[in-house]
């Protein structure tokens, strides 16, 4: 590769070449990945990475040389993944994370192409999750990376599409201090702001409707999904990373009144639960009626609370800027609490019949899933009951300015097949046991906030007193998650 760099600023044609061999290159690893040793893997990413710098420097206005990086890029990210799956205690994995301190540098050079944005991003993310540790690869990102570059690329409306791929990047980059204290200098809030602003797939906007009831094909613009989730979850790892101090009050005076005043909506979005049939004993009362999500709105749910018990850890400040918004806050967490302990309970009704809400699979990877066998084979709590949610897709309705990312109101749930837990269902009850465990986090802080506040002042306000569950609701939680915990037991102490 070195040795053509005196010909290629004259040569076309090497260029062309260069590109059909790193494609051929590709296609053979894909079809015989299976069957791929390290020392080959070591040798492609050694190869790659020379004709990336190569090509980096090169300042010929020839059309091949995009072309031939992109092609590089995406062998090498190709191979890094393969890699990834490799035994990490053998020599040749030590020398495949060696490679990558040298493969950095000439990475964060390929980010300031707009074309090749995207790929050195998610090279560089695979990178730093699975190859390296913060102290080695943290050095190296400092000196090299063009952060305000990247940042820009969160807002940039041309690129809407890479967007999460920039984010997820900045969260790796966050969970490291002295990464949070960039992202702090580079203005990152300024741009998740602009962000959310740009984007009409944040929340309620994608469910919005005119008076018809009806989207038309202007009121919906496509843009990826899961910006509000990601952007949240780099704010928790940067006040995670930066503790208390001056940093930390910056965030809690910066994201507080905008994510909990600015959009409350959205807030109130992802926290909202279903409204519970009356336990009336009339027979001609109308049956209960569906709910619908998804398992990407259930994680955006997730990110949510995770912001929400990031922040309050820190009670006094958290009080001092949440004023009286919290109130607001603990009675929604309550509500949703409610609905994930309650389930199907309802009177008169047979809980092996009636899915509580519908969570159907709408990603290429979740419909894989689907097909996988259960990895848990529990029959009990949310895991007997997501089979029911997850039986299959539900049929369009219209959306509601009213609805939540747990519900959307439609017809009936009842299901009169048995359903067989498949690995999906599995991951929609895990992630609804992990809002569970959120919101119980969450209610647990506000009330030791209130004892610590009452230690203070000597004397309890009842009138500061925050809401909290009822001992039926907690019980109720905690009986189902008693009986997923024994028949987990169970199941491990036979074998």
């Amino acid at each position: 590769m070195e040795s053509l760099a005196p010909v290629l600023d004259a040569s076309e044609e090497i260029l062309d070449f260069l590109a059909a061999l790193a494609e051929l290159i590709l296609h053979l690893m894909k079809s015989a990945q299976s069957n791929l040793s390290l020392s080959v893997c070591i040798l492609v990413l050694k190869t790659s990475g020379s004709g990336l710098k190569l090509l980096g420097d090169f300042r010929s206005s020839a059309t091949g040389v995009k072309k031939t990086m992109k092609l590089l890029l995406m062998l090498l990210l190709f191979t890094l993944e393969i890699s990834n799956t490799s035994d990490k205690e053998s020599e040749d994995f030590a020398e495949v994370s060696n490679g990558c301190l040298g493969l950095l540098p000439i990475l964060c050079n390929c980010i300031t192409a707009t074309e090749h944005c995207s790929l050195s991003l998610a090279t560089i993310d695979l990178v730093l999750t699975s190859f390296l540790t913060p102290n080695s690869w943290f050095p190296i990102i400092q000196k090299h990376l063009q952060l305000p570059h990247v940042i820009l690329k969160v807002h940039d409306k041309s690129s809407f599409s890479s967007v999460p791929i920039t984010l997820k990047f900045l969260l790796t980059l966050a969970r490291v201090r002295g990464g949070a204290e960039m992202l702090l200098s580079a203005g990152f809030f300024s741009s998740l702001r602009a962000l959310f602003a740009d984007s009409s797939d944040v929340g309620p906007s994608t469910v919005m409707t005119n008076d018809s009831g009806f989207l038309k094909s202007s009121d919906k613009i496509e843009k990826p999904q899961s910006i509000w989730g990601l952007g949240l979850a780099v704010i928790v790892a940067m006040v995670q990373s930066l503790g208390d101090g001056s940093s930390y009050t910056d965030i809690l005076d910066n994201v507080i009144p905008y994510v909990f005043s600015e959009k409350a909506d959205l807030i109130s979005y992802y926290l909202s639960a279903p409204d519970f049939p009356s336990d009336s004993h009339d027979k001609k009362r109308p049956r209960a009626k569906k709910t619908e999500t998804s398992l990407s709105a259930l994680k955006e749910t997730e990110h949510t609370l995770m912001l929400m018990c990031a922040l309050a850890r820190h009670w006094r400040s958290w009080v001092k800027v949440m004023k009286e918004m919290d109130s607001e806050l603990r009675e929604k967490s309550i509500h949703l609490l409610a609905f994930i302990s309650r389930g199907t309970h309802r009177f008169g009704e047979s809980s092996s019949r009636t899915a509580p809400l519908l969570c159907a699979p709408i990603l290429k990877e979740e419909l894989e899933c689907c097909r996988k066998p259960s990895f848990l084979n529990s029959r009990n709590g949310w895991f007997a009951l997501s089979p029911l949610c997850c039986v299959s897709k539900p049929k369009s309705s219209a959306f509601s300015a009213n609805s939540s990312a747990f519900v959307v109101k439609g017809q009936s749930t009842e299901i009169t097949n048995p359903v067989s837990p498949t690995y999906f269902s599995d991951l929609v009850a895990l992630e609804i046991y992990r809002i569970a465990f959120l919101l119980l986090k969450y209610l647990s802080m506000e009330a030791e906030g209130a004892a610590k506040r009452s230690e203070e002042m000597g004397f309890v306000d009842l009138a500061k007193i925050p809401e909290l569950p009822m001992p039926e609701l907690l019980h109720g939680l905690q009986v189902k998650l008693c009986s997923v915990l024994l028949y987990y037991l169970r199941v491990h102490s036979s074998h």
